[in-house]
């Protein structure tokens, strides 16, 4: 990702999207510019910040498609947004409880507060354009 992208923060529309959506749609940015495949995933806030994490850990294609390309794109109830992806380290336990209190206890949840996951934290910012 270039740093020097500028970004914004979120608007209350999109926070109010957010929040009412429990999963959105991820693509990585291609070479072009367009949009590549989307992923289906659920997603927290804490503060201010809209964080992702992969199933799958840095192996999981979408992660390592959306880390390589900086910046893509999410649908949040059929809005677009173009966000860039930051390697968000050090809140792992406070995003597995966001993750807990959102989606329950269930096995999906407990792959995405494993060890696997917990590596593949990302934290989503909106470009400004």
């Amino acid at each position: 990702m270039d740093r020097t992208e500028p970004t914004r923060a979120w608007t209350p529309d999109e926070l109010a999207a957010l929040e009412n959506s429990p999963l959105i749609r991820v693509a990585a940015a291609r070479p072009d510019g367009t949009a590549g495949p989307f992923a289906l995933i659920g997603h927290v806030r804490l503060g201010q910040d809209e964080l992702i994490r992969s199933l799958n850990g840095v192996t999981g294609a979408w992660y390592r498609r959306a880390t390589r390309a900086g910046r893509g794109e999410i649908d949040v109830a059929g809005r677009r947004i173009t966000v860039v992806f930051v390697r968000d380290v050090g809140r792992e336990t406070e995003v597995d409880q966001a993750l807990r209190a959102r989606y329950g206890r269930d096995s999906g949840v407990r792959r995405m507060t494993g060890p696997a996951a917990r590596e593949a934290t990302l934290r989503v910012v909106p470009l400004d354009h």
